[in-house]
């Protein structure tokens, strides 16, 4: 079904097409019954304006696309809630996902770039730095969670290393002197850089096994700090009383099993990283590529405790 055009709204309200078009444009030199007639005849054919057009002719679309590396992950389900809170009212945000996978990452970033955007946001990107400065030529991109050595590229990224350090003091100021990292992830965690030497742990069950067992255990990672309950469970351990946990990330029932956490909130990397791309947009090319990072943020919850 066809598209009702300015024509069929100036034939429905029985006046010109140049006038329709002045109504769309909200023009103050109309008068206000012929507004009205036009905006009536406009509703009822069901027409809406064709953004994308208006946009080509002044130069801009009006669009941002946001490439998210997995919808499934809640990480990226919370960027994607502070990319939105910043675009309200300035455009209108498109999104699309690679599904982990570098060539379907590919595939819908050039989907993406056919609509024209006027900006592009990358969380989490897998694909070749090359293909990311190709898709910068044509227009601005900001980077989330990688960090670019491009002239046009901006990047947000979230200082881990701090948000491990926070915890590891946070532990410490309440009296724990034996502190566990643990990481269980399928990859070695580069968070195991930022752990004291000689603390890291990659098997939960390891963990009780040692003649002086740990007061105190940093999960890194969301999935690490599940497996970790589950351990602590299944070795009859109580938490806070025998032993404290912090979980490096933002796992989204945090909050309700009041888990104490310490990560760099993901919807601030969302905000700051539309905040970067919508400042690109509207100042053209800077002198110099933005790298911006954002802080982490400890939140005590019920699962620290001073050692019993």
């Amino acid at each position: 079904m066809a598209h009702p055009t300015l024509e069929d709204v100036a034939a429905r309200a029985g006046v010109s097409r140049a006038l329709v078009s002045l109504v769309m444009r909200g023009s103050p030199k109309v008068r206000p019954e012929r507004r009205e007639a036009v905006l009536r005849a406009a509703a009822e054919l069901g027409y809406r304006p064709n953004m994308m057009a208006r946009g080509l002719a002044a130069g801009r679309t009006g669009i941002v696309g946001a490439l998210l590396a997995d919808l499934h992950d809640p990480v990226y389900a919370a960027v994607h809630d502070g990319l939105a809170d910043e675009a309200a009212g300035d455009v209108r945000l498109l999104v699309a996902t690679g599904r982990g996978r570098p060539a379907r990452e590919l595939a819908a970033l050039d989907h993406l770039l056919d609509l024209r955007p006027d900006g592009v946001v990358l969380a989490g990107p897998r694909i070749a730095a090359a293909e990311i400065e190709r898709a910068a030529a044509g227009c601005a991109v900001t980077v989330i969670g990688r960090a670019l050595r491009s002239p046009r590229v901006d990047c947000v990224t979230g200082d881990d290393r701090a948000a491990v350090d926070g915890a590891i003091a946070h532990l410490s100021s309440l009296g724990h002197h034996r502190i566990a990292c643990l990481d269980v992830g399928a990859r070695p965690s580069p968070l195991r850089r930022a752990c004291p030497p000689g603390t890291v742990v990659t098997d939960p069950d390891a963990l009780w096994s040692e003649p002086v067992p740990p007061t105190a255990v940093l999960a890194l990672g969301d999935a690490t700090g599940t497996t970790t309950l589950t351990a602590l469970l299944r070795a009859g351990k109580r938490v806070p009383e025998d032993v404290s946990l912090v979980v490096h990330g933002s796992p989204p029932t945090a909050r309700a099993a009041q888990v104490t956490t310490s990560a760099v909130p993901p919807a601030d990397l969302g905000r700051l990283a539309m905040a970067t791309l919508l400042a690109r947009i509207k100042d053209g090319a800077p002198a110099r590529a933005r790298r911006r990072t954002v802080p982490p943020r400890l939140d005590e919850r019920a699962t620290t405790a001073p050692p019993g």
